[in-house]
């Protein structure tokens, strides 16, 4: 069982299909499989063999999945990292993995060469954009590793948005049932065409036989891409399946509306990564005649949990989220199980539920449970289930504001006040002052103003009045610009929101 095998018979099915564009290339599925069974050959003749971890940073190309699946031809394992967690953290985290080996942009290299002791433990190191040039001498030919299910195949690091980032253990097992599911969920064939906004998703597609066009986006700023851009790559190849963060369709979805713009090629569009704002689904209705939005729920150690379609939400829950019910993420995917556990905790079990962090046996201890012979695993995230097995998401167990009497969970009380026509989105916080946690709520207007009105602050009011459980909320704030994660730039930090408005109100 190796996940490469999955590309492999693409490559005698569709063997003069397009796999990839990219910029002005293109490549079959016959010669995709032919490039990574010569970069196999070149891993092995550098040393890369079974159980190599190996430090993958490699722009979103035709290299990126070329490389990955070379590495898991041979049996290495991808080691994963967002560089946008910072140049602290991402040290931090390579020295954790501890890879042997380094694939990546020349800068990257000249990074490892100055900070050694986080790289100290490579011994090999390749760059990832000459990759077919120093290979192309080698056999397009290769024997692939016959993987165990439960070996180890890459590992992914999460974004360390609520704590530290940690790497997590993926098998080839998990894998190719992932792959399985999601090809079952949004109903793909080798027809679909993908225009992919989070690189990691087209090794999935292309798995499935989908020709992928690769945009030519800078993959860790998704909230700056120019949406004009991504309205051409997806009419000029008329792509029907489409997935990135939200950050980047809720850019694209207003430019569509004010350029009357209609994608009807589109059947799938699958935004992931944070909560997704009724109004982006209400958008996106207007944009997609022929297809529909998904927000499938999931996390880097359980990925997907559910999977809920804009189409049902819009018909059937999006009034009681704004009511302060939460966001209904649909229900659990076929083989995943899933509990509340402790009265609002998420806990998921099942075939696609990662096992264990990498070298963090403390992390791994803390939030994996066993309960009947069954591995849970805590999602770190509230919320509740309804009498028709939905998934109802309340927010991070990390983010709830307690007082002492009662908790105010973040995604009950901020779709209440998304409503009003000025709000682009809000944060609940608990500030502790004069020795006590004061329930706050910090705004983001659309047009940016920090300037508290006292015909604002009394309409904030009269809404919070409205629902018992906004009630207990003491202060409003404006907030020009948001903090947000550095992989999806949509999920918003609570915490640091929170810091900024204990600093405010003690001055």
């Amino acid at each position: 069982m190796n996940t490469a095998a999955l590309l492999e018979k693409q490559a005698q099915l569709h063997p003069d299909k397009t796999a990839i564009v990219f910029q002005n290339e293109s490549i079959s599925f016959k010669e995709l499989n032919e490039t990574i069974n010569r970069f196999a050959h070149l891993f092995v003749e550098r040393g890369i063999t079974k159980g190599t971890k190996v430090l993958l940073f490699v722009k979103p190309s035709i290299e990126l999945p070329a490389t990955t699946f070379a590495l898991f031809k041979v049996g290495a394992v991808p080691v994963f990292i967002d560089p946008g967690v910072g140049l602290r953290n991402l040290l931090r985290a390579i020295a954790e993995a501890s890879p042997e080996a380094l694939v990546s942009a020349p800068f990257v290299r000249g990074l490892s060469l100055g900070f050694r002791n986080a790289f100290k433990s490579i011994n090999v190191r390749l760059d990832g954009s000459k990759l077919r040039e120093i290979s192309k001498d080698q056999s397009p030919h290769f024997e692939m590793h016959d993987a165990a299910a439960d070996e180890m195949a890459a590992i992914l690091f999460t974004s360390g948005a609520t704590g530290k980032a940690k790497g997590v253990v993926y098998t080839h097992q998990i894998f190719m049932a992932q792959t399985r599911l999601l090809q079952q969920m949004y109903q793909l064939t080798s027809n679909d065409v993908d225009c992919p906004y989070f690189a990691l998703f087209s090794f999935f597609t292309l798995a499935m036989g989908m020709t992928s066009h690769v945009p030519d986006v800078d993959p860790s700023k998704p909230s700056k891409i120019d949406p004009s851009v991504v309205v051409a790559n997806i009419k000029d190849n008329n792509a029907t399946f489409a997935a990135g963060s939200p950050a980047i369709w809720a850019r694209v979805g207003d430019y569509c509306l004010l350029h009357e713009i209609e994608l009807s090629s589109l059947r799938s569009l699958v935004m992931f990564g944070a909560p997704v704002d009724v109004r982006m689904h209400e958008t996106w209705q207007k944009i997609l005649p022929n297809g529909t939005t998904y927000a499938p729920y999931g996390a880097t150690e359980s990925l997907p949990i559910s999977n809920i379609s804009g189409e049902y939400i819009l018909a059937n829950t999006a009034a009681m989220t704004r009511g302060g019910a939460g966001v209904c993420v649909g229900q659990a995917v076929a083989g995943a199980r899933v509990m509340i556990f402790g009265g609002d905790e998420i806990l998921v079990s099942g075939e696609l539920t990662t096992r264990e962090y990498f070298n963090e046996t403390e992390a791994t201890q803390k939030s994996k449970l066993t309960l009947n012979g069954r591995l849970w695993h805590k999602v770190g995230d509230v919320g509740t289930l309804d009498d028709q097995g939905r998934i109802w998401f309340w927010g991070r167990k990390a983010h709830v504001v307690e007082t002492g009497t009662q908790k105010l969970y973040p995604v009950c009380c901020e779709p209440v006040f998304n409503q009003h026509p000025r709000v682009k989105r809000s944060a609940l916080v608990g500030p502790r002052l004069g020795g006590r946690v004061v329930p706050s709520l910090v705004i983001e207007l659309k047009d940016g103003s920090t300037a508290m009105t006292e015909g604002l602050l009394q309409e904030l009011c009269e809404i919070r009045d409205l629902h018992e459980h906004t009630r207990p909320i003491e202060k409003f704030l404006l907030k020009k610009s948001f903090p947000v994660d550095v992989r999806h730039n949509i999920k918003i930090d609570n915490l640091a929101l929170c810091a900024w408005v204990e600093e405010k109100l003690t001055r």
